[in-house]
């Protein structure tokens, strides 16, 4: 019954979070490779990147999007990442309530991961490689309860480099947990226990084999290298897109991870359950990523929240023989029915989608028959690549090669009014696709040079004026 009223609770958040920006060029992918049976090697989408080499470093995630929405549309979409947020959070709750949690302070431990995930709900890539972090967590817990499952190491690792670059964060994981096994003894509340001989060869065999296990992909050592790409090659985008910022704790997503602080914090001085030695480095690690880069704070939920939910008392201990079966029955019927009854139709996805897209601008370029280069706001690109192919875009949010060639700085500079004229001189754009209520915005609708031929409540579209006209009206 809890795990129903948890998947009722996911799919209610899922439901608002069909209109990822990156989906789009990530469905344009998974359909190149199921039609041409190759992956794209240079940049075709962008005219901003155009023939620049790229790496589809997510491929293998990709592919379930496109066949849930060839199969159902965006209802498609819908039920892909639904299902996969309900694997991963039933995979917290039930490693809370292993680990000791009564299973209504399991419930609400697992509402808190929740909470923190919200940050990253949406159809993305990144939930595959959060679904293979809950699949290692529960392999290891399986090993330092039985000592058996290592074997499902190395085909998990394969599975995931293909899925998502996350798969370092699944390695520091299985490093700390072999780290901590390496002394033993007791410190006040923190304890510790050696591996025997014959566990730590099972370790370290599963992690010579995993590693190994990392080169079944399509690319060879440059998928393993990429992750290592983003954090030294790729500046701009861990300092300028939102997600890879530290935590505002002025906003309420900040508030949250500073109260699951406390939280630990609290169990830590009035719980008397002992702390393993792994519990407490995963703790510092978890910590220290989601608090550098709030994206992280959904992996931090996935760790966390089972350490802290063994140590929550805020219910009486679960006593079976209290069960009401037929209530508890009556409860989950009654949320698969709310699912069913609410699932939104593809009419209400789509215009959900185009209330956050410019849809009806699009329809309007395309009958308009425009052609020329056009610069566009960041998140659209990726579903003006999908949606009508043949505007290319200026950028999208396949940020590596665009940082790569400068164009991801060009854009900045463009849309933070520093050299905008200029800068749009360069590439030669004809044509500018924002927001109404963009800073660039008012100053094209300012500039003699612009005209704005199109607008609505989420788009408006300029037009360059042709030189002769600028001139004249000049003159007057």
């Amino acid at each position: 019954m809890c795990v129903f009223l948890l998947a009722a609770v996911i799919f209610r958040f899922s439901a608002t979070q069909i209109g990822e920006p990156d989906i789009w060029w990530h469905l344009r992918n998974a359909a190149y490779l199921l039609q041409q049976h190759s992956f794209p090697r240079v940049d075709t989408y962008s005219f901003g990147a155009a023939g620049s080499p790229w790496l589809d470093h997510e491929w293998l995630s990709e592919v379930p999007f496109f066949l849930g929405f060839k199969t159902m549309g965006l209802q498609g979409i819908l039920a892909v990442f639904s299902t996969v947020l309900v694997l991963i959070y039933a995979g917290v709750y039930y490693r809370s309530c292993r680990a000791g949690a009564d299973c209504k302070d399991a419930t609400i431990a697992t509402l808190l991961a929740i909470f923190l995930g919200i940050v990253s709900l949406g159809p993305r890539m990144l939930m595959f490689g959060w679904l293979c972090m809950v699949g290692l967590l529960l392999v290891l817990d399986r090993f330092q309860r039985t000592g058996k499952g290592l074997w499902l190491l190395p085909p998990l690792f394969a599975l995931w480099i293909n899925l998502h670059g996350s798969w370092v964060f699944g390695m520091v994981v299985l490093g700390i947990i072999i780290a901590s096994g390496l002394v033993e003894g007791e410190w006040g509340l923190v304890v510790a226990r050696r591996w025997t001989p014959g566990e730590l060869k099972k370790l370290l065999l599963a992690l010579a084999a995993s590693l190994a296990a990392l080169f079944v992909n399509p690319f060879g050592y440059k998928l393993l290298l990429y992750p290592f790409d983003l954090l030294f090659r790729q500046p701009s985008n861990m300092k300028y897109i939102e997600e890879w910022q530290p935590v505002n704790f002025n906003i309420w997503i900040g508030g949250l991870a500073l109260a699951v602080i406390f939280a630990l914090l609290a169990a830590a001085l009035f719980s008397r359950r002992k702390w393993k030695l792994d519990e407490v480095l995963l703790t510092a690690f978890a910590l220290w990523a989601a608090l550098s880069h709030v994206r992280l704070l959904f992996f931090a939920g996935l760790i966390l929240v089972p350490i802290l939910g063994q140590r929550l008392n805020l219910f009486p201990p679960y006593e079976r023989e209290r069960d009401k079966p037929w209530l508890n029955a009556g409860i989950m019927a009654g949320m698969v029915g709310l699912t069913i009854f609410s699932f939104p139709s593809g009419a209400t996805l789509q215009q959900q989608v185009s209330g956050e897209y410019p849809t009806a601008a699009l329809v309007f370029m395309q009958r308009q028959h425009i052609t020329g280069r056009i610069f566009n706001q960041y998140g659209w690109g990726g579903y003006m690549e999908w949606y009508a192919p043949e505007l290319k875009p200026f950028i999208d949010g396949r940020a590596d090669i665009f940082v790569y060639n400068g164009t991801f700085y060009d854009s900045l500079k463009i849309t933070s009014l520093k050299e905008s004229f200029a800068i749009l001189d360069k590439y030669k754009i004809e044509y500018v696709l924002l927001k109404p209520n963009q800073p660039l915005a008012y100053l094209l609708y300012h500039s003699s040079a612009w005209r704005l031929i199109y607008e609505d409540k989420v788009a408006k579209l300029y037009q360059r004026v042709p030189a002769a006209a600028t001139t004249l009206s000049g003159s007057k």
